[in-house]
């Protein structure tokens, strides 16, 4: 099993060394092609009265898109380095920044008895976890959930990998993906018909998956930005509210 330790100095390392330089996060994409494609998937189906929590916020980029169309939202991270980030670069009067380590529900518990039912939009994190941790992590988000909150979440796809491994080879690797992998997270895989034993029908219900793509800040040769293929899922808890 993965130890979650390693998670948080990896990325406390990641983003404890960021600069700020342009293309320096690999996924840090302008949320008027990225957030903005995923709000137009699921805002007809969240309840706009709950708190949308970001898990896995990042520098806040796409929290703070978010913000500008829901009540209340809360970027969560697992590095305090990125959450001081977030909050010093993309504040807003109607965001907040806090750690959450997503393998510990206790901790997710601990949060829903202080904020309640909440909706949960997460971009690229279950792929960065192994299988046991992604298991733990579906634990932490449901406990967020509670009876009214909706998930919706974006993830590499199984045509993600020979998608980077023909961009590496034909244009090399790019200087925000090379960062990546220089602080040990190595990026794994969702495969889409692993949503039944993840997300199991006897607990949740699946309302709509579909393709997708995660927009990223790296510019091709040929003007285009890199598009990595990826696939959406929104999901409830099974008797959960509509």
């Amino acid at each position: 099993m993965t130890s979650p330790n390693r998670y948080l100095t990896s990325w406390e390392g990641f983003w404890s060394t960021t600069t700020g330089a342009p293309g320096e996060i690999f996924w840090d994409a302008d949320p008027a092609h990225a957030a903005q494609q995923d709000l137009a998937l699921f805002r007809g189906d969240v309840d706009p009265q709950l708190t949308m929590i970001d898990v896995g916020c990042g520098n806040g980029t796409q929290t703070r898109f978010l913000a500008a169309h829901f009540a209340k939202v809360l970027g969560t991270e697992i590095s305090p380095a990125a959450v001081e980030i977030a909050r010093t670069t993309n504040a807003a009067p109607n965001v907040s920044y806090r750690v959450l380590d997503v393998l510990s529900p206790d901790d997710a518990q601990a949060l829903h008895e202080e904020i309640g039912d909440a909706n949960v939009y997460m971009r690229g994190v279950l792929h960065q976890l192994s299988p046991t941790d992604q298991v733990t992590a579906i634990q932490s988000i449901e406990r967020l959930l509670g009876r009214r909150g909706t998930l919706y979440f974006i993830e590499l796809s199984s045509a993600a990998e020979p998608y980077l491994t023909q961009l590496i080879k034909q244009y090399g690797s790019p200087p925000g993906l090379a960062r990546v992998f220089q602080h040990a997270i190595t990026p794994g895989m969702l495969k889409e018909n692993d949503l039944d034993v993840l997300f199991p029908p006897n607990r949740f219900t699946l309302l709509r998956t579909g393709k997708s793509h995660i927009h990223t800040v790296h510019t091709l040769p040929t003007g285009d930005v890199a598009k990595v293929p990826a696939f959406y899922s929104i999901i409830r808890k099974q008797n959960s509210e509509a």
